[in-house]
């Protein structure tokens, strides 16, 4: 059938396809790039509620909130977002880390809280309730969030946060 037609039938034919291929990929990264603000918002919200959950006093006390996203350098971005902590002077204290991780009970977003200086502390997962959180309460002889904690301050690093080795 293509045999039959001329070269500029053709030509018009793939210069057709092509713009409406081109116009579907811009069509597609523009609602990308538009749901990237809104999905960063509400993992900020999500970080908000658990730090609010784990640190009472800090958070809703000292008047700390979530601040922006902190870029991250690493395939880890795929799955992770790095925010500020402010405090009430708008200047950053803390950073916040909600990445998702592999547990038990399937895929889950976790929140690890590093004070600038040494410390990375797992402070809860985002979207978990009743008797599962249950079985995550003890914290310290968890494999799987020794080996989260262990590993977010290598996705702090790549984001620009911490030193190499100063949380050993």
């Amino acid at each position: 059938m293509l045999d039959n037609l001329d070269n500029k039938t053709k030509l018009k034919t793939f210069i057709i396809f092509t713009a409406i291929l081109i116009l579907m990929t811009l069509i597609l990264s523009g609602f990308t790039l538009l749901a990237r603000k809104n999905w960063n918002n509400r993992l900020a919200e999500n970080v908000e509620v658990v730090l609010q959950a784990s640190r009472p006093d800090e958070f809703n006390d000292k008047g700390l909130m979530v601040g922006k996203v902190v870029k991250i350098n690493s395939s880890a971005a795929v799955s992770s977002n790095v925010y500020e902590i402010l405090n009430q002077n708008n200047t950053v204290e803390k950073y916040a880390l909600i990445t998702r991780i592999t547990t038990y009970y399937g895929p889950q977003a976790a929140v690890f809280l590093f004070d600038g200086e040494k410390e990375i502390t797992f402070e809860g997962f985002a979207c978990l309730k009743s008797r599962v959180l249950k079985q995550f309460e003890n914290k310290d002889s968890d494999i799987i969030l020794n080996y989260w904690t262990k590993n977010a301050e290598k996705i702090f690093l790549s984001a620009g946060v911490g030193k190499e080795g100063q949380n050993e």
